[in-house]
């Protein structure tokens, strides 16, 4: 029963493929990928900073007990006159014990920039992983794209193949009645087989290539691995570089692209370092006001009281050998680092825009070389398995020109696919 089952399974499975667009599957990816979901939860985090550097700046309330026990021996201990040693008898006890309890609220007038500092780093921080959650988006988007778009180019091949396949067995079969007559030799039924073989072996190689492609795809999208899917073709557009403006893009890239924004919140968080660096050789000063007091028992003197208490406090450390001074220094040369980052994040959002942009014009080329290609390579084909049916060429000369037929598919199939993901891809650096 449970082999029956199977089998049902797997037949439903095959008949009744699932259907998914591009943009379903890159939906998918969005809504399924565990890098996207752990870039999520970074951002969480970065509010989470956010938050706890701006409560630094609110009153804080805390509670301070102590309990101590000392003992009376070993010195002497003067009570009124006498002593323990001259009369022990004022010695009543073998310990003396008390406890300290009180409730303290701080409130933080001057920190020297570090409040402040501790923000401006926090809020750098919260957008850089924000900006981070977009790009890893945006990679997801454009690794979706080109895994699908390799499996429909991997699947043109696949029908380029197979009708090169089914020409070829039919010249074969041909072929075997002509040798029967001995109007060829079989050296041209061999050069056939071959080229029918190598044919076979292709189909086998791109099939595999297809299986894994969609196996990626699944992984990506969070379908089922068992679940059979059938992709719907693209349409790609031509001239793609009509709607692009170089000049303005580049300023677009510059200045709001992810990669640019990225390396400017980093200069903002090492300033924000410096900052904070900086407030450490600064005074400190806070404001308290406390509730509490101590109860001394087992003491000549035993006491319990409480009261009230408030006023300011200074912390500043005068003297560390300038290693505050240090500390800021190197925070400085940090930030002068950063500089020099951002600097080269520009140089390089600017090649690589150019470089983008130049792929995409040399495939826009190439598509339309490649198609001129197929279309005369399909004349020739054409004309060339005429002759070749009047016994006007040789059979190597015809497989030859099937040949050159179905590699200028192939080529022109990997032009689309090319152009397609150059175009994608330039447009994730203006993100």
């Amino acid at each position: 029963m449970k082999k029956l089952m199977g089998i049902l399974l797997l037949f439903s499975s095959t008949v009744f493929a699932r259907e998914i667009d591009l943009q379903e599957a890159i939906d998918l990816a969005l809504n399924n990928s565990k890098t996207l979901e752990k870039a999520s939860r970074n951002t969480k985090i970065g509010e989470l900073n956010l938050g706890r550097a701006f409560k630094l700046a609110l009153p804080t309330v805390a509670y301070e007990g102590a309990y101590v026990k000392t003992e009376h021996t070993m010195r002497e201990m003067y009570f009124s006159g006498d002593t323990v040693v001259n009369n022990p008898g004022v010695n009543k006890y073998d310990s003396k014990d008390g406890y300290t309890s009180k409730i303290v609220a701080t409130c933080p007038i001057f920190q020297g920039g570090a409040i402040l500092g501790g923000i401006k780093g926090a809020q750098a921080q919260s957008n850089i992983l924000d900006y981070t959650y977009l790009k890893e988006k945006a990679n997801t988007r454009i690794n979706v794209i080109d895994i699908y778009s390799d499996i429909l180019t991997k699947e043109k091949n696949l029908k380029a193949l197979e009708t090169s396949k089914l020409q070829l067995s039919s010249k074969y079969k041909e072929q075997e009645e002509k040798l029967k007559m001995e109007l060829i030799i079989k050296a041209d039924l061999l050069k056939t087989q071959y080229a029918l073989l190598n044919v076979e072996s292709e189909i086998v190689k791109v099939k595999n290539q297809i299986n894994i492609g969609k196996k990626k795809l699944k992984i990506e999208t969070g379908i089922n691995t068992l679940e059979d899917i059938e992709l719907e073709k693209i349409n790609i557009p031509t001239d793609l570089s009509k709607n692009i403006t170089l000049d303005e893009d580049m300023k677009v890239a510059k200045t709001s692209s992810l990669n640019a924004l990225i390396s400017k919140n980093n200069l903002k968080y090492k300033k924000a370092e410096e900052m904070v660096a900086f407030s450490d050789n600064l005074p400190k000063v806070n404001a308290f006001i406390e509730y509490g007091g101590m109860e001394r028992k087992h003491f000549s003197d035993t006491m319990s009281h409480e009261e009230w208490r408030g006023g300011v406090e200074i912390n500043w450390e005068l003297f560390s050998f300038g290693s505050g001074i240090d500390e800021y220094r190197v925070a400085k040369e940090n930030y002068k680092i950063e500089e020099l980052n951002d600097s080269l994040t520009q140089d390089s959002i600017e090649i690589d825009l150019i470089t983008a942009y130049s792929e995409v014009i040399r495939l826009e080329k190439l598509r339309k070389a490649t198609k001129s290609s197929l279309q005369a390579s399909e004349e020739n084909f054409n004309i060339d398995r005429e002759r070749y049916s009047a016994g006007l060429i040789s059979t190597q000369d015809f497989l030859d020109s099937e040949v050159q037929y179905r590699e200028a598919k192939i080529n022109y199939n990997q032009a689309e696919s090319d152009y397609l993901i150059a175009f994608e891809e330039y447009r994730t650096l203006l993100i």
